[in-house]
């Protein structure tokens, strides 16, 4: 529901008054120009894997083409850094382009407004941009119309773009420090007649890897240069996986099964081998690396999720457990998509429905995580002495 109340915004993310469709692009990569014409949405990742560089697009229109009223150009992605002039004028302008792995416009949607004395009866628009390595640089649509109706189209797109991850991601945040006070609780008590319970500190552990991961989706200023800054996020999502996985597991009481061993050891193998794997793919201009990386993540959660909710449905399952699975399965399934999609397709604007999908993951794995402290505490033998 979700991914369908997303893809229905974005259908008006595109129907201004005039929006480019091709585009002469111009690119750079070390030191070699080539001249082409692109369809927009133009994504430089796709167009030239694991290599940087900068590119010059143009766009030619006419006058008689623009409403009467004030008008404001609107772009849903434009990145890595961009400089934006129409006729010879820069109208707008964000990051350094010659320094590589500064600051990433292309995570927030930009909004310029154009002064009308600047359009002529043949009009030439004209965007320079830094392209990194891995950042998914490039322009995602250009959009001219009446300045009510692009600020309309701004303030939807951000809302989803940026207001909506960062809500999650705070909420992740203070779930987590609920469950590392629930950790810490657990051993002064000694809930259940044993020491801090693990349920409790993977569930912290998973919780502000996410709120990391989101963060740096919304974050332009890395606090590191890139693309070394690029692989902790993408680490940060394999230890939120694993460690969910890993909690299921707590939770169904799986501790005792003959696989239960083996499946860890191939949760940490997986996890180790992201620390070769990411930044050999960002810092080493491999992307196939990481894409393999994800793959072999996805693939993982996905076959524990269809198991949990195998086991959640048989009789020894309860309406909890058959949540949980349920949420664990459709985030292994929309993180699948969503990596198909970035890598096989352009794209709106790169918008992970894994973020939005977390949300239902996120409510459900805290509710587990309390249910979890309750039944717990109520075996604690500092609690019948209470009663």
């Amino acid at each position: 529901m979700l991914a369908l109340v997303l893809v229905s915004s974005w259908g008006g993310l595109h129907a201004g008054q005039l929006q480019f469709e091709n585009a002469i692009v111009s690119t750079t990569i070390d030191g070699k120009v080539s001249r082409d014409i692109v369809t927009l949405p133009f994504r430089w990742d796709l167009q030239y894997p694991g290599l940087a560089g900068s590119a010059v697009l143009e766009f030619e229109f006419m006058a008689d083409q623009l409403p009467p009223s004030p008008v404001g150009l609107y772009f849903p992605k434009l990145g890595s850094a961009y400089v934006v002039s129409l006729n010879g004028v820069v109208i707008g302008r964000d990051g350094d382009l010659l320094v590589a792995g500064g600051q990433d416009t292309g995570k927030a949607p930009r909004l310029m407004p154009v002064n009308a004395e600047l359009f002529k009866p043949h009009n030439i628009l004209r965007i320079q941009l830094r392209a990194d390595s891995g950042r998914k640089a490039g322009v995602s649509a250009v959009v001219i119309d009446e300045w009510g109706k692009v600020s309309a189209l701004f303030d939807e797109y951000r809302l989803w773009r940026v207001g909506v991850p960062a809500a999650i991601a705070v909420a992740h945040a203070c779930l987590a420090v609920l469950s590392v006070l629930l950790w810490w609780w657990s051993g002064r008590n000694r809930w259940g007649g044993a020491g801090p319970q693990p349920v409790f500190l993977f569930s912290a552990v998973a919780m502000f890897c996410w709120a990391l991961r989101l963060t740096d989706s919304i974050w332009e200023t890395p606090p590191l240069p890139w693309p070394l800054w690029g692989a902790i996020p993408v680490l940060g999502l394999g230890v939120w996986g694993c460690c969910c996985a890993h909690m299921c597991m707590l939770v169904a009481k799986w501790d005792d099964r003959p696989w239960a061993a083996a499946f860890r050891l191939w949760l940490v193998a997986i996890l180790l081998s992201g620390w070769v794997f990411v930044p050999w793919g960002l810092i080493g201009a491999h992307p196939a690396l990481l894409t393999i990386w994800y793959a072999v993540l996805g693939l993982t959660l996905l076959a524990f999720s269809v198991g949990l909710v195998k086991h959640s449905m048989g009789s020894g399952g309860n309406a909890g457990g058959r949540l949980l699975s349920g949420a664990v399965l459709l985030s292994a399934c929309i993180g699948l998509l969503d990596l198909l999609r970035m890598r096989t397709h352009a794209g709106v604007a790169d918008v992970a429905l894994l973020y939005y999908a977390s949300i239902v993951f996120g409510l459900i794995l805290a509710i587990t995580t309390f249910q979890y402290a309750r039944a717990n505490r109520q075996l604690s033998p500092k609690a019948h002495q209470a009663a």
